[in-house]
């Protein structure tokens, strides 16, 4: 689907991921809104412009299920149904909990690099895979050691590593947006269990990150609709475009 083609009443929670922001949708939602859609991009608590809520709030509550109600709180208080939930990263988890609360108001849930979890399981816990090893025991020690967030990248250089971002001025944008991620974020479960919840299809959007391919296997072996793209870990910043066109057509299909 184009871009710039035709009327588009598609409606698009777009949810971000650890160390992020809604304004890493800066350059995917206008594309999107160009068409007709109806988009909202969440800050979760405790990041972006609300980092401020860490100096108010003891670091164990803002945790997964308070990023969960986040996002409830909006479909509600915004009256949205028929919603293409989107999720990047760790926000995988987010979106499967937001399902497992309100399956009524959502049409499709897409992942993009998004973890997948299983009852019970938290972000740590799927870290090694994607991650490696090294990163996975960083984030466990900061957790087991009481400290309430997780450092955000030290310089635009390391943004380039982690998340694969080859334009220079991309990176010292997010340089200046990144903000520490909640460590009790990482630590806490997803609960699965709702049948509502599991009908709702979904979608998996992967990148060339060699940790997600298992990820993506487990969506395809689950029949979820599969796509890809030639990109890093954050395409909403490198492909905007190109994660677009795929979310449009996501949208259309419902």
């Amino acid at each position: 689907m184009s871009i710039t083609r035709g009327a588009f009443v598609a409606t698009f929670v777009l949810v971000h991921g650890a160390w992020h922001g809604g304004w890493c949708w800066n350059k995917v939602a206008p594309l999107l809104r160009r068409t007709g859609a109806v988009v909202y991009t969440p800050t979760l608590s405790g990041l972006g412009e609300r980092a401020h809520l860490a100096e108010l709030l003891e670091p164990s509550q803002v945790n997964l299920d308070l990023h969960i109600q986040d996002v409830v709180r909006l479909l509600e208080y915004e009256g949205l149904d028929g919603v293409v939930l989107v999720g990047h990263a760790y926000a995988g988890m987010v979106i499967t909990g937001v399902a497992e609360v309100c399956p009524e108001r959502l049409t499709h849930l897409v992942y993009v690099n998004g973890v997948i979890p299983a009852d019970g399981e938290s972000m740590a816990d799927q870290l090694v895979p994607v991650r490696g090893p090294e990163f996975a025991a960083w984030v466990r020690s900061h957790i087991e050691h009481g400290e309430g967030y997780l450092p955000s990248p030290a310089s635009p250089e390391e943004i380039g590593r982690r998340w694969g971002i080859p334009d220079a001025t991309d990176r010292e944008w997010m340089f200046s947006k990144v903000t520490p991620q909640p460590a009790a974020a990482m630590a806490g479960p997803v609960r699965i269990g709702n049948p509502a919840a599991q009908a709702i299809p979904r979608s998996f959007i992967g990148g060339e990150e060699a940790g997600f391919q298992p990820v993506a296997d487990r969506a395809r072996e689950a029949g979820w609709g599969m796509y890809h793209l030639d990109s890093g870990h954050d395409p909403m910043v490198s492909h905007p475009r190109e994660l677009a066109e795929i979310l449009l057509g996501i949208g259309a299909a419902f």
